[in-house]
């Protein structure tokens, strides 16, 4: 028996092969498989001759099986079972439908709508194993070069061109106040009204997305606000309610201490939003990654 007719015996063939024995009638089975009867006939001929034994028996009348053809049958039901398994779950992994995903998350993307996009994919793929790590942004780059994660739910820093990135999520600013200091009853707070208190900032180390932005919105302005203290989110939220001064943050955060703080608009920002990107290697190589892509953009989670 020839190499080529190893790999038609385990493919094609024994398909024909299942199907006549399952109609035991060579018209309905050729109708079954969309094609004529004679080339039907051909091939069973063709692995009667490979196996060596009759596997019909065939009159004007009929057509039954040989007791070769019952257990070659009965081999082969579950040889055709198996490899349309086989290749169902193979083009499922390609389309990132099978396997696990790692994702890193920063701590404010964590509280965001991105969250119920999150829910969404799982749902829709609970076939794929998620893992939510939390993580600084700044740590991500590592992360994704080391391939501890598979993508990042990370605020937008310079990154190298083997990483790509895309927005995936935009949100306004707030002012987070105590529910007593003297801003709290405003329906909305300016830059110029801030500079009367010292403020919680972000630490240049941890989160430079954040104090980057909030500088260049006061040097906008033309303003120099005081810092009190630098700290990273979710603490800097404990230093406001412990009443070190206010803080702006992303709308996100409005959902953490919405009991005990006030988020309040800013005003004469231009329009200023904190965005959420979504980064992976482009060699990353998970078929996950790119159905994770399309949910988070079909979700509506960028607005």
């Amino acid at each position: 028996m020839s190499k080529s007719e190893l790999i038609f015996l385990d493919g094609r063939l024994l398909v024909l092969f299942c199907t006549v024995a399952e109609e035991l009638h060579f018209g309905r089975a050729a109708a079954r498989l969309f094609m004529t009867q004679p080339p039907l006939t051909q091939q069973i001929k063709r692995l009667e001759a490979i196996v060596g034994v009759p596997l019909f028996a065939r009159t004007t009348r009929s057509v039954k099986l040989t007791p070769a053809g019952e257990i070659m049958y009965e081999r082969a039901r579950g040889i055709t079972a198996d490899t349309q398994l086989m290749l169902r779950q193979a083009r499922r992994a390609a389309r990132g439908e099978t396997g696990a995903l790692v994702i890193g998350i920063t701590p404010s993307a964590a509280s965001s709508p991105l969250v119920s996009a999150l829910s969404h994919y799982r749902d829709a793929h609970p076939e794929v194993r998620i893992d939510l790590r939390e993580m600084n942004s700044v740590d991500m780059e590592s992360a994704l070069r080391a391939r501890v994660v598979d993508v990042a739910l990370m605020r937008p820093h310079p990154l190298d061109g083997d990483i790509q990135t895309q927005v995936v999520h935009e949100e306004p600013l707030r002012v987070a106040l105590r529910h007593d200091h003297a801003l709290a009853n405003r329906r909305d707070v300016s830059l110029e009204e801030l500079l009367a208190y010292p403020l919680v900032g972000y630490r240049q180390d941890i989160s430079p997305y954040f104090r980057h932005m909030i500088q260049e919105l006061f040097a906008h302005a033309q303003l120099k606000p005081r810092m009190a203290q630098e700290s990273v989110i979710p603490t800097l939220l404990t230093l406001v309610e412990a009443g070190v001064g206010p803080a702006i943050v992303p709308l996100s955060l409005s959902r953490m201490r919405a009991d005990s703080l006030r988020f309040l608009p800013l005003r004469d920002i231009q329009g200023v939003k904190a965005q959420v990107v979504l980064a992976a290697l482009r060699d990353q190589g998970n078929p996950a990654v790119e159905g994770f892509r399309a949910a988070l953009a079909q979700s509506g989670a960028r607005r």
